[in-house]
């Protein structure tokens, strides 16, 4: 079988609908991708079979980045959603996670690692280089928003005016 580097990182057909509601449990997708990423972090430590695993586990793994791309572009868009920097912080140590799952299958010593073609290993260093970039990004939002609530919503002026009034 001949994989190609767009076979693992394209977006589905339609990436955005997976969001297009704007009801999004954040705290729950969050979660559920940890839960994947661990599962193929318990593949590459009871060293599964490639040959069975790894075309699903490049699939798992491009599902994983772009969801972690369109949550952070949704809490990016969020300004006002409650628990903003919690599920920023959640993200954040998701990606985590993430980064060092693809660090360890890209430098691993195991069956998986070994299986990797080039077009593998570039597709890896892809998803690892965008997930860097994303908690770079969300480390920005954090800032951003601690900053914007540091500011007073109504000046002492205004508060004035409304008090003696």
């Amino acid at each position: 079988m001949v994989y190609h580097a767009e076979d693992f990182v394209k977006p589905p057909e339609s990436a955005d609908s997976m969001f297009m509601d704007k009801h999004m449990n954040f705290e729950d997708s969050i979660f559920i991708l940890n839960v994947r990423i661990r599962m193929v972090q318990d593949m590459l430590i009871l060293d599964a079979d490639p040959d069975l695993f790894l075309s699903k586990t490049m699939e798992d793994l491009a599902f994983v980045d772009r969801c972690h791309e369109s949550l952070l572009s949704s809490l990016r868009d969020n300004e006002r959603l409650i628990e903003r920097d919690e599920q920023l912080y959640n993200l954040s140590e998701s990606e985590r996670l993430f980064c060092e799952l693809l660090f360890e299958l890209s430098h691993g010593e195991t069956g998986f690692s070994f299986a990797l073609d080039q077009v593998m290993r570039e597709s890896v260093s892809s998803m690892r280089n965008k997930s860097l970039e994303r908690r770079r990004s969300i480390g920005d939002v954090i800032v951003e928003s601690r900053n914007s609530n540091l500011e007073p919503v109504v000046s002492y002026d205004e508060l004035h005016e409304l008090l003696s009034g």
